[in-house]
């Protein structure tokens, strides 16, 4: 039997982070398709349940490295001919998906589309040309140029990679000193091509996650932040809670959603944005991802609603997506990450668990003692992961400030190996 698409999947998820969440062949029918999956070591564990169901699987040493995606997609076109849809899950991946789609003539997100939602200049040019309201930036060329833009703008100042996520390597400077020493501080690390200026804008800062199709929003569910983002790369706790119970607030952040959307040209699958609520009267967009979001996102969102957004987006990409109803009211809930300990390489001697002394909390996820915290563990091998469930709005706010309060860990640092 001739089989309907040839199908090629870049998955680099698996273990603690994502693992098992998305299961291709729930939403991919492999005896119609070709499937073929482009994966790094955590992606083949992932997958390898049913990796004989696939067409091909090709375990990459790198899965960033263009030129081994290249000659994998050369040898699929050779076996099985013209590729029909490439699927990429990770912000990580989305540029070198939409190279290889540009590369061989597949139909999706082009090179120039995924600039939109990856490119923190060219979005922010996209939306300023159609009136959304964005933060004032620059894109400097020389650290004089920062800090001329620094002083007409005002203090404090935010500087930030182009195309980060996580809020990895975003700095907030107070004043001129502290502007200039980031900038020498970038200049030595030879990142200053990679960074742009922006004004700061005071306010909560919300995410709004959802999927789109033809244009049309699917699922929408908007948190404000507990702390954010930039205060967990710098050993804060974050959290957020989602808006149930402020009907105004959710509508017109409903609307500057459909409007950033609109604008970026993001008319089919998921996505990740952030906006700042400027005095509870202006949504000012902070920056968007043509994704999902990370930490504890997809899994309160499936817990809560009972969306997979991985799965949904991909029902999207293959036109088999069916509408999704979901209650306007009566959902509440949040979730909380606590980052690695300080004194980090450290091991783990003992952590406080939480869940019998907060009602609200459902899930909670802490190391044991023993385990080696190295830095490295992102939004997922971290001190503590939380969900939330609750009676109101204003329930799961308390019990998230809360946790915060009572969570405890201990840890010794780690002797330096012997040179």
């Amino acid at each position: 039997m001739k089989k309907e698409k040839v199908i090629v999947a870049i998955h680099r998820f698996g273990d603690y982070i994502l693992g098992g969440f998305v299961n291709y062949s729930q939403v991919i029918d492999h005896s119609t398709h070709h499937v073929i999956y482009l994966v790094n070591a955590r992606g083949y564990k992932d997958i390898e349940a049913y990796h004989d169901q696939a067409a091909q699987v090709h375990e990459l040493a790198d899965i960033e490295d263009y030129t081994s995606l290249e000659a994998a997609m050369k040898q699929t076109i050779d076996m099985y001919g013209q590729v029909d849809l490439v699927i990429a899950m990770s912000e990580y991946d989305l540029i070198n998906a939409a190279k290889l789609r540009s590369q061989f003539g597949i139909p999706g997100t082009s090179e120039e589309k995924v600039a939109l939602y990856r490119d923190k200049i060219v979005m922010k040019e996209r939306l300023k040309a159609d009136g959304v309201r964005i933060p004032r930036f620059l894109d400097y060329e020389t650290p004089e140029e920062a800090i001329a833009f620094g002083e007409e703008t005002g203090y404090p100042l935010i500087l930030k990679p182009r195309l980060g996520a996580a809020s990895q390597g975003v700095r907030r400077v107070s004043d001129r000193s502290e502007l200039e020493e980031a900038l020498t501080s970038i200049e030595k690390a030879n990142e200053s091509q990679n960074y742009q200026c922006e004004e700061f804008i005071n306010g909560p800062i919300f995410h709004i996650d959802g999927l789109i199709e033809h244009g049309e929003l699917q699922f929408i569910a908007i948190s404000q932040y507990v702390n954010g983002c930039l205060a967990f790369s710098q050993g804060i706790p974050n959290g957020s809670f989602i808006v149930t119970d402020r009907l105004p607030l959710k509508n017109r952040m409903t609307r500057f959603t459909e409007a950033v959307l609109h604008s970026l040209e993001l008319r089919n699958g998921c996505f990740h944005l952030e906006v700042i609520d400027r005095d509870s009267v202006e949504a000012v967009f902070l920056e968007i991802g043509a994704r999902m979001g990370g930490a504890e996102t997809p899994f309160l969102t499936l817990e809560l609603y009972g969306v997979n957004l991985c799965e949904e987006w991909i029902k999207i990409e293959l036109g088999t997506f069916n509408k999704i109803t979901i209650p306007q009211m009566g959902i509440h809930g949040g979730l909380l990450q606590f980052p690695e300990p300080p004194c980090v390489p450290a091991e783990v001697v003992q952590v406080s668990s939480l869940k019998g002394l907060i009602p609200e909390i459902f899930h909670e996820q802490i190391p044991e003692p023993g385990e080696i915290m190295d830095g490295k563990g992102s939004y997922y091998h971290i001190s503590g992961r939380y969900m939330f469930r609750g009676d109101s709005e204003a329930k799961v706010e308390a019990a998230i400030h809360k946790a915060i309060d009572l969570f405890h860990i201990e840890a010794k640092p780690l002797e330096p190996s012997p040179i």
